[in-house]
């Protein structure tokens, strides 16, 4: 048998053990960044459930006339709800992520903002329910359901997004969980009680969110001292509250058109659309988990040109798995149509013309996640507002064009393909372009 080369035989040996070193190395980042997902995706899948239950049972429970009352009441708290905390929320949880020396500062800020922002949070709402609400609503009822969007469930988030900033993946996953039991309790309790109008649900929706609330803080908070900060109050106020601007402009992309509908249209459409939508975003869940991971990671990496072939790969995934999600709904709707209740039975004929809003409507959220991670925050408040002005103009001139649901309805897919553009243009020239940090 002829022998190698001595010179092949040294060169050999530490090339295979530089190679099983690398391949050794992926395979525990894979592992470690696959449990992680695993994690996060435990709590959204628990949630996911949970709000299947709560909405379905909600859904089936409102008349769709009261469920549209519901929804847009509801889209009006979420849309002003993120000036909860003048945006400090969002600064805790890059703190959490980051500077975990400088979180208990920032947490501190939160609650003290959270409190001064929730009477001017409800105050605001007023103009909107003089407006739109009172033949459909009492103030008392509207109040409720706006005090839960803008104050209550806002903490619940809040310490969500700081656990997952810190890495602790279960203790966030248990926390959005267990508030997701509790309004799915909620809704049981709707449900087998006597009375099934909006105003007994808005009583009932306010208590178990309060439940949700005050557990979150008591089990879930991070176990730290809290500082008040003046300096930082004041020196990052405008950067907060950028964040809301933009957050709110991000928000409205999805809420703004039950408020268009509600003001041409009737309660009952507005029910219909808005089973629809939420149809959608359930297709949505495992794609907001990996945002959570990807958002921390862009975070730590910090801004490399390189990634701009990797955010396009991750559009793609997206865009596939969003239609794929909503392609298998569809076709388990179409085996046995009243599988979700008869109310959704209803919907089922608009949402099915929506094939391409879901890849759409993930990835300009996705863009938003760029922008936030980036800190552009000054042009995503400005172009998440150019792209809610196109949204609710383009659907009032739908919906002022065509009497048909479904007609109007197959018209959502090329507006939502307008916005993508608008906004793909946008986060890749200014990230990603010349003006790229």
């Amino acid at each position: 048998m002829k022998s190698e080369p001595l010179s092949t035989l040294e060169l050999d040996t530490p090339v295979i053990s530089l190679a099983s070193r690398l391949l050794a190395a992926l395979t525990h980042a894979f592992r470690t960044q696959f449990a992680n997902y695993l994690q996060v995706f435990a709590g959204t899948g628990a949630r996911l459930f949970l709000q299947a239950v709560y909405f379905f049972l909600l859904a089936n429970t409102l008349s769709l006339h009261d469920m549209g009352v519901f929804a847009s009441a509801s889209s009006t708290g979420i849309m002003i709800g993120c000036f909860s905390g003048f945006g400090f929320a969002s600064l805790a949880y890059r703190a959490s992520a980051g500077k975990r020396r400088t979180l208990g500062g920032y947490l501190a800020i939160f609650y003290a903002s959270w409190l001064i922002a929730l009477p001017l949070c409800l105050a605001a709402s007023l103009p909107i329910f003089y407006f739109l609400f009172t033949s459909s609503l009492s103030l008392a009822a509207f109040l409720l359901i706006i005090a839960v969007e803008t104050g209550l469930w806002r903490i619940v988030e809040m310490i969500h997004q700081v656990n997952n900033g810190l890495g602790r993946y279960a203790s966030a996953s248990l926390v959005i969980s267990c508030g997701a039991a509790l309004r799915t309790a909620g809704a049981v309790t709707f449900a087998l009680s006597g009375k099934h109008d909006v105003e007994a649900w808005a009583l009932v929706y306010f208590a178990f969110n309060l439940a949700a609330m005050a557990l979150a803080i008591a089990a879930f908070q991070p176990r730290i001292k809290l500082r008040w900060k003046t300096q930082i109050f004041f020196g990052r106020m405008r950067e907060a509250l950028l964040f809301s601007v933009a957050y709110c402009a991000s928000i409205a992309q999805n809420e703004i058109d039950k408020l268009v509908l509600l003001s041409l249209a009737d309660q009952r459409t507005v029910g219909i659309y808005a089973i629809s939508t939420r149809i959608i975003d359930f297709t949505s869940v495992p794609i907001r988990s990996f945002y959570v991971l990807y958002s921390r990671k862009l975070i730590i990496e910090g801004y490399r040109r390189s990634q701009l072939r990797r955010s396009l790969g991750v559009e793609v995934l997206i865009a596939l798995i969003s239609t794929a999600g909503l392609s298998a709904l569809l076709v388990t709707l179409s085996i046995w149509p009243d599988l979700l209740g008869h109310n959704v039975a209803v919907a089922a004929q608009l949402f099915g013309v929506l094939l391409a809003v879901p890849a759409f409507k993930n990835l300009l959220e996705f863009h938003s996640e760029l922008f936030f991670v980036y800190q552009h925050m000054t042009i995503r408040a400005v172009l998440a507002t150019v792209l809610v002005g196109m949204k609710a103009a383009a659907l009032a001139l739908l919906l002022i064009h065509f009497d048909n649901i479904v007609d109007w309805g197959i018209w959502l897919n090329a507006l939502y393909f307008g916005l993508y553009v608008f906004s793909a243009a946008s986060v890749y020239g200014s990230i990603f372009g010349g003006s790229g940090r």
